[in-house]
């Protein structure tokens, strides 16, 4: 994807938060700043489905004003229909090695279906359907042995050191650090990173996940 193409995708990322009022390693981040991050990021598509399970920890109610507050951990799990249907709920199996857990979800107006469960296991696939006709797909974590949250977020602090200065100076510095892996193809990953802090004020980075290059930069 062009980067062009990522700036987009993250610009209408933090215009829409804005405006809304198995966790592998999320003790790498804990901080009061973090509103969000992720640990894990599994994904896996067919010729009918492309599902994402995303681990991490992010605020119960996100609002955009510069404060990270109720973070908890959670677990969501994304499913996405490929071709046209008139779906309106789905019902899923997630497996792992020894450990399973299955439920429905109903379609968003996107036509997406998303649900947060409660999972403490690494999954290996996703079942989607009932019997014979479910669609198996399989699971991998697209940030093993990749950068994590912590890791970004230390670029991030680095690279806005005098911006944080300058406020801090100034008597007013309070934001949110929020994370979140995006892609515009579901094959290449990049971490969202911002500095929040009311409304559309957002100091932002899209990171490379292999190795901490920063694509682009907005302050």
């Amino acid at each position: 994807m062009k980067k062009k193409g990522l700036i987009l995708v993250a610009t209408l990322l933090v215009i829409a938060l804005a405006f809304t009022a198995c966790n592998r390693r999320n003790e790498d981040v804990e901080s009061d700043d973090v509103s969000r991050s992720v640990s894990a990021f599994y994904v896996g598509e067919n010729d009918n489905f492309a599902v994402t399970v995303e681990v991490g920890r992010r605020e119960k109610n996100f609002i955009a004003d510069g404060y990270a507050v109720n973070v908890a951990d959670f677990v969501e799990i994304n499913i996405v229909p490929l071709k046209t249907n008139s779906l309106t709920e789905l019902k899923y199996n997630i497996a792992g090695e020894s450990s399973a857990l299955s439920g429905s979800m109903n379609g968003n107006e996107f036509g997406e279906f998303v649900a947060v469960v409660d999972m403490n296991f690494v999954p290996l696939y996703v079942a989607i359907g009932d019997g014979d006709n479910a669609d198996q797909i399989e699971l991998c974590d697209v940030l093993q042995g990749k950068l994590t949250s912590a890791d970004i977020i230390n670029i991030a602090k680095n690279e806005f050191k005098e911006n944080v200065e300058k406020e801090i100076a100034d008597g007013n510095y309070h934001r949110e650090i929020y994370v979140k892996l995006i892609t515009g193809d579901r094959e290449n990953y990049y971490y969202y990173v911002s500095y929040v802090g009311e409304g559309v004020d957002y100091w932002a980075l899209l990171i490379d996940p292999a190795d901490g290059t920063i694509v682009s930069k907005r302050t």
